[in-house]
């Protein structure tokens, strides 16, 4: 009897350990997230997680902590529909920590360092922030967790190779989701003018050489290109520091469209564009266009308002901006576009691609003890217009929900108009989302209706640009940890000096004499071994897209 006992006891022992082994919680299932053992891919669905197509996306109610960067004076996102609707379908609320700008950087930083960081971090990290703490395990390695648990944001990097290579970190793994975008709005500008200045002078073409652009603007000087009777307030070309000269006046000396950076030749080689001997050529046109009065002498000091005020005022010849700028009965007359520009120096006719893909915009940190509903959750923002879920979808974020804030106006869906009352995007932002930069897929390119200067812009880019679009060097090309040490530092040394220089340069405080010592110090600054670096970085790069 007594042996009998003991035998029931020890059964009954190793029957209750092994129930206990297999009734894991939900929260220790998915915890110790990495590429080799992630929960729920290996191991099977969670128990609290319904099967991915589902909703609500988990069976009991959770919460998410979400650290994230807001814009200056914007709304709490908690108080945003999205969110309140999102979780209501999915059973997730999103607890926000919200900062501003530096604010948030700097809080950032410190929570990384001592540990005290949220599930989530929206908006906020960057590529150095993923390959320091990627491998450190403080960022969770996502690939196995897009392979199941988002099938939205997996098919578009299969159908995009340029998306899984912008995001994958230099170890191969996965560690921040994307904000892709494409919109009738992420268009270039290389400078818009009233067409009205140009028959008011006497110019019948729309300028194709700097040689040209050069009469246009000498003669928006001399004479009345405004038409109110005052001789001496036009400002032939109006910019707010160096963008514009990168954009329209580099390339047409160059023939690249890298700026104040790196570009990649026809010879497939990595080049830095302010050290080319045709930058001279275009630092000596410009300082040309200076000397002349053609320039605004205050593009340098002067603030995006004020710029803004002198172009609204019809003061500004050409400006380096979308004509929707301007206030709506500017309509009346049409604003032209300038296409890309040849030089004596330089016979192709180039446009900088529009950037359309952003790292880093959403992180699942070490702390997620729900790591697969997040990434579930996040999959949908991925939602192309007809994989939306009860209305949401990646154009969501942007718009707000078709039928209730905005509707097409016809069945072409080439234009949209809000519905009251919503007016604009400013509404969007106030009470319904964060319309860029949170993670996701946007692919919405109507047209506002009753809109000319929006359809005005959407046209002549068209015509004029979108057929000269070059790529530069890849903006998402990645450094290893190494070469990061050295090349972070080089690049922005760099930037700094060419930046100080060229502005030098044009205005005249630095004489082009010196343009040679210049260049011998862009070399003692690193920049031969930056190129380097470089180089390899785009043979990475390349490769990944194989």
């Amino acid at each position: 009897m007594k042996k009998k006992s003991m035998l029931a006891l020890l059964l009954s022992t190793i029957l209750f350990g092994s129930l206990l082994s297999g009734c894991a919680s939900p929260e220790k299932e998915a915890e110790g997230n990495n590429s080799e053992n992630t929960p729920g891919v290996e191991a099977g669905l969670p128990d609290y997680l319904n099967p991915v197509g589902e909703y609500p996306i988990t069976k009991e109610k959770i919460k998410i902590k979400v650290m994230g960067k807001k814009d200056p004076g914007g709304s709490d996102w908690g108080e945003l529909e999205i969110f309140k609707r999102l979780a209501e379908k999915t059973n997730i609320e999103l607890e926000f920590e919200l900062s501003e700008g530096d604010s948030f950087n700097e809080q950032k930083n410190i929570a990384l360092v001592g540990g005290e960081y949220a599930d989530i971090i929206l908006r906020g990290a960057d590529k150095t922030d993923e390959e320091t703490y990627g491998p450190q395990g403080v960022f969770l390695d996502l690939t196995n967790l897009i392979d199941q648990y988002a099938p939205n944001l997996k098919a578009l990097m299969e159908k995009d190779p340029v998306i899984k290579a912008s995001i994958t970190s230099m170890d191969g793994k996965i560690y921040g989701l994307p904000y892709i975008f494409n919109t009738s709005m992420t268009q270039g500008h290389l400078g818009f003018f009233d067409s009205q200045w140009m028959k008011n002078v006497g110019i019948e073409k729309v300028p194709t050489t700097t040689d040209e652009l050069y009469e246009m603007l000498k003669a928006f000087k001399e004479k009345d290109a405004n038409g109110n009777g005052d001789l001496s307030d036009e400002i032939p070309f109006s910019a707010v520091g160096l963008n514009a000269f990168q954009q329209l006046l580099v390339p047409a000396f160059t023939g690249l469209t890298g700026g104040i950076g790196f570009d990649v030749n026809d010879a497939g080689e990595v080049v830095y564009v302010p050290a080319m001997k045709e930058y001279k050529d275009f630092l000596i046109y410009t300082n040309k266009l200076y000397k002349e009065g053609l320039i605004d002498p205050e593009f340098t000091t002067q603030t995006s308002q004020q710029w803004q005020a002198k172009v609204k005022g019809g003061l500004v010849g050409i400006y380096n901006a979308s004509p929707t700028v301007l206030d709506p009965e500017a309509a009346k007359s049409e604003q032209l576009s300038l296409g890309p520009l040849t030089s004596p120096v330089n016979d192709k006719k180039v446009v900088r691609s529009p950037f359309n893909l952003y790292t880093s915009k959403a992180i699942i940190t070490d702390k997620a003890k729900h790591p697969e509903a997040a990434m579930r959750l996040l999959d949908m923002f991925y939602a192309t217009e007809d994989k939306a879920v009860d209305g949401f979808s990646g154009n969501t974020i942007f718009v707000g929900y078709e039928g209730e804030h905005w509707k097409y106006t016809d069945d072409t869906k080439a234009q949209y108009e809000w519905i009251d009352p919503i007016t604009g995007f400013g509404d969007i932002n106030k009470s319904i989302s964060v319309n860029m930069e949170l993670p996701g897929y946007l692919d919405f390119i109507a047209m506002p209706a009753n809109n000319p200067l929006m359809e005005m812009k959407v046209t002549q880019v068209k015509e004029k640009q979108v057929p000269y679009y070059r790529d530069a060097y890849p903006v998402n090309a990645r450094f290893t940890a190494k070469e990061s040490e050295k090349g972070n530092v080089i690049e922005n040394d760099l930037f700094t000096y060419v930046t100080l220089m060229t502005t030098k340069f044009i205005i005249g405080e630095e004489s082009l004499d010196n343009f040679d010592s210049y260049i011998a110090t862009l070399d003692k600054m690193g920049l031969q071994e930056l190129l380097t670096i470089k180089t390899d970085a785009l043979k990475r790069w390349n490769e990944s897209l194989k």
